[in-house]
């Protein structure tokens, strides 16, 4: 039974715009793959596929028409079906945040998805939950994959989630105008800046503030939170330094906390900020607000080593109703997507996400931005066992949130907070 058209877009009175950065980036690719296939395909591939795009709420716009958003849509659609003429695509939108309670939804009555562009944190939930299937590669096709995203992407029984294809680096975006000298390359330097008026924003949840960490001296600490054994006195004082620097950041007349980092993008975006860390797939709007006033770098470490960022991965997990056929379609689109000239014209075609395919090089030379992203997912590396211990642990991510929470609004002393948050914890 053919299963219905599931487009979802905002009501018209509400504006509300999505990025389709997913959207626009596997479309790409699939045009990429239609110029090196003779008009006149041989393609035995036959039948409808649905793929369903998660988009995240600060990667969503609040301007622009929809039908924008639809013809990208149909344009991806009819690339591919030029591609393999027996095929056709339906795209799904949803808020990322809602796609579980839609997937449930759906599995219920066997309308979910072929496949779903989503974030690897959702993947690995989509697999504790039983929304989605498991679907092997050969090991020479996997081969060409940053080990550390594969890992990311580990279950217990070591198989895989989904497939990595976009890596999304968080970094710093500035408005040049405000700070003609360039990003602060250092914490310290970032408090200096707000008192002399520059307008700074930082996010109060830990995951997007996870990235001072690192210039605190703060990752091994946390890291060794969560285990059994107690801390060391030099692990309880980086902890200590690290909540310290937040709570007197808190303090600072130029730099103000929200707890939505879409708030950060907008209040850059209309002059209102002049620095936020932020995520590579933000960069788009930036610069339709900004132009050449949006400045673009590695975020600040410290005195105790590098920023420790989080860099997001968009992966491709596999639905559970579909068909034998819909599974073999669905798996070569997933791994053509890691393909190396593919990941090549995904990274130069927007300059915002880098390859996950570690044999492409970004084209660094050629572009300050992307120079920026590569450090970005450099500094990354050493942050990797404490983004395992904690992404998947709802549990330590809630009881670290009230923690920081409440050394931000001063409830409770860095001191304080760095005995009690082991226990926390655990």
């Amino acid at each position: 039974m053919r299963r219905p058209s599931l487009h979802r877009f905002a009501p018209t009175g509400t504006l509300q715009q999505i990025v389709l950065l997913g959207v626009l980036a596997v479309a790409g690719w699939l045009a990429l793959r239609l110029a090196q296939v003779p008009a006149t395909s041989t393609s035995r591939l036959w039948g409808t596929v649905y793929l369903v795009v998660g988009i995240n709420s600060d990667e969503r716009l609040d301007s622009g028409p929809r039908e924008q958003a639809a013809e990208a849509l149909e344009r991806f659609s009819s690339d591919f079906r030029k591609l393999h003429p027996g095929v056709a695509v339906q795209v799904m939108t949803f808020p990322e945040e809602d796609l579980v309670r839609e997937l449930r939804l759906r599995k219920q009555s066997g309308l979910g998805p072929d496949l779903m562009l989503v974030n690897s944190r959702t993947a690995l939930e989509l697999q504790r939950l039983n929304l989605s299937r498991i679907e092997d590669f050969p090991a020479e096709k996997l081969f060409q994959i940053e080990p550390d995203m594969l890992n990311r992407l580990r279950l217990s029984n070591g198989q895989l989630a989904a497939l990595p294809l976009q890596q999304l680096p968080q970094v710093a975006c500035f408005n040049r105008d405000r700070l003609p000298n360039g990003s602060p390359d250092s914490l310290d330097a970032l408090l200096q800046l707000s008192g002399q008026g520059v307008r700074i924003g930082l996010s109060t949840q830990t995951l997007n503030l996870f990235w001072t960490v690192g210039g605190l001296g703060a990752g091994e600490a946390l890291l060794a939170a969560q285990g059994d054994q107690p801390l060391s006195p030099q692990q309880v004082q980086g902890l200590e330094r690290w909540l310290a620097w937040l709570q007197n950041a808190s303090l600072q007349q130029g730099i103000t906390f929200h707890d939505k980092q879409e708030l950060l993008i907008q209040k850059l975006a209309s002059g209102h900020l002049d620095w936020i860390s932020c995520r590579s797939s933000n960069l788009n709007v930036l610069r339709q607000s900004l132009g050449a006033s949006l400045g673009v770098a590695r975020l600040p470490g410290g005195r105790w080593g590098q920023a420790t960022p989080i860099n997001r991965e968009r992966v491709l997990a596999f639905g559970l109703n579909s068909s034998p056929n819909q599974r073999q379609i669905a798996r070569e689109l997933a791994s053509f997507g890691i393909n190396p000239l593919v990941q090549r014209n995904l990274t130069i075609r927007n300059m915002e996400m880098l390859p996950v395919n570690r044999f492409v090089p970004a084209p660094v030379a050629s572009s300050t931005v992307l120079a920026a992203m590569v450090r970005s997912a450099e500094d990354s590396e050493q942050a990797t066992p404490v983004i395992r211990a904690l992404i998947g642990n709802e549990k330590a991510l809630g009881a670290l949130d009230s923690i920081v929470s409440n050394v931000l609004f001063t409830e409770l002393t860095p001191s304080r907070a760095a005995q009690i948050l082991p226990a926390t914890l655990r």
